[in-house]
């Protein structure tokens, strides 16, 4: 029997309609909406709205029940081409975004869906000593990512976005508490933050939550982060406010993606890109986040978590998955065969007095560098470097970073030999970005051998040798 495709008359919908059929979707549930109206799910053209992933065919098929003439009655899977010459392209006319087949998975990636799920229970029942994965609430996926709805839920109490007013916009009240809601280890309740790089392991420069330490000494930067922070809780416009903050605090992806995270969890999931890149490309997922940290990339990245599992649900057979369930899934796709690593210990503290005299030698080698370096000619031209600061002002400011970076070097967390019982160990002050000043803003202090290694080579690109370095395997 011949089938009949019809394209949705153009003029009769509007973008109400859509958000109509949208809306029962969300009430409904993707499962129960498309076994509702005799929709397959889709597997390459999919609407995103507000974060969320819809089938496109089904949604435009059901918004004719609201559209001029449809007589309240949604079209039929056969009355309805999905693809870009119909439903996907009224919807994109409609301001909606809707993705290409590479817009999420390869053309390919079924197969390499079906490659990696068998590899997964693999390592999953190596793991439990030959017991099989049942579900993500039991076993090694509850136990090693489990602790990600806690940690959200012990976050939101220490955030209380509720309680924020328009008032403490610039106090640093909202900034404290978010650094609080980052920076968790609670050994009683066994509940650690993995989700962003906090901890000052390889140093201050390296913390992703930096940003947010050095806005709070700034009256004009806690300001700016706190108003865009309060925005994003109080239903302000995500897009933007993923630019700003990213502009404000750095474009630390793992940052911004926890923060949206703890907003709603329903549609925003946690990044570490490196990760997941490894883990899209297993799964035949056409995404790059690293160095990616763009709200349409943000967007790309839970839609792909999505497709995840979606493929959990429907072809796997598993009940009850969440978004945060198929984040799992990815994670423990890559870190599962990496079981049994740790990290390292280091030593504590050095003398006051040492740590004294080391500031001020810093501030006299500052000041040396600073007199020989006004952009004179002698064999050579070296660069014009500007003291913004007097002797007390900057010694003020050391002082600071070294506190701050708690006695560790800023680019790779050793710890200072203030005493110089190793002079590579001593601290030295670094220009963050050497073509500017020594001004506050510009200044991090390095082990000696770090800045020698350093040289004039850009701040964002020696941390990313550094990092290859630590992942050499």
């Amino acid at each position: 029997m011949p089938t009949r495709e019809t394209q949705v008359p153009r003029g009769s919908l509007v973008r109400q309609d859509v958000l109509n059929a949208i809306a029962e979707f969300d009430a409904s549930g993707r499962e129960a909406f498309l076994e509702r109206y005799g929709f397959n799910g889709a597997r390459d053209y999919f609407l995103i709205h507000e974060g969320r992933r819809y089938d496109s065919k089904a949604i435009a098929a059901v918004a004719n029940k609201w559209a001029a003439g449809g007589g309240g009655q949604a079209l039929t899977a056969l009355e309805l081409s999905g693809g870009r010459t119909d439903a996907a392209k009224r919807l994109r006319e409609l301001g909606f975004e809707v993705t290409e087949p590479t817009g999420a998975a390869t053309s390919s990636s079924g197969g390499h869906l079906d490659r990696a799920w068998s590899r997964f229970l693999k390592n999953v029942a190596a793991v439990q000593k030959g017991a099989p994965f049942s579900n993500f609430d039991e076993g090694v996926a509850a136990a090693w990512e489990g602790y990600k709805p806690r940690l959200r839920t012990r976050a939101l109490e220490i955030l209380a976005p509720e309680s924020w007013t328009p008032e403490m916009i610039g106090t640093g009240q909202i900034l404290q508490r978010a650094i609080d809601a980052v920076e968790i280890q609670e050994d009683r309740i066994n509940l650690t933050n993995n989700l962003v790089f906090w901890q000052n392991r390889y140093g201050h420069a390296n913390r992703e939550h930096r940003g947010l330490l050095e806005a709070m000494g700034r009256p004009g930067s806690r300001r700016d982060v706190e108003q865009a922070l309060f925005g994003l809780y109080n239903g302000d416009d995500e897009a933007r406010l993923f630019s700003e903050l990213s502009d404000l605090l750095g474009p630390r992806y793992p940052l911004l993606a926890y923060f949206y995270f703890l907003k709603d969890m329903d549609r925003f999931m946690p990044i570490q890109p490196t990760g997941f890149d490894q883990a899209f490309r297993e799964l035949g997922i056409d995404l790059v986040t690293l160095r990616n940290c763009r709200w349409d990339n943000y967007l790309r990245f839970n839609a792909a978590i999505g497709l995840v599992r979606d493929d959990l649900t429907s072809i796997r057979g598993i009940s009850g998955v969440r978004l945060v369930d198929a984040h799992s899934y990815c994670w423990l796709l890559v870190k599962l065969p990496e079981a049994g690593s740790t990290g390292s210990a280091v030593d504590p503290g050095r003398v006051l007095g040492a740590r004294a005299k080391a500031i001020v030698n810093m501030r006299l080698s500052i000041e040396r560098t600073v007199a020989q370096a006004n952009g004179q000619t002698v064999l050579r031209v070296v660069k014009n470097k500007d003291l913004l600061l007097d002797s007390r002002a900057l010694e003020k400011l050391l002082e600071q970073r070294l506190e701050m970076q708690e006695n560790r070097c800023a680019l790779t967390g050793i710890p200072f030999d203030f005493a110089g019982t190793d002079p590579s160990l001593l601290p030295s002050p670094d220009r963050i970005d050497s073509s500017g000043h020594y001004a506050e803003g510009n200044i991090q202090v390095v082990c000696r051998f770090v800045n020698f290694w350093k040289s004039a080579t850009e701040n964002d690109e020696f941390l990313r040798l550094l990092d290859l370095i630590r992942h050499v395997e």
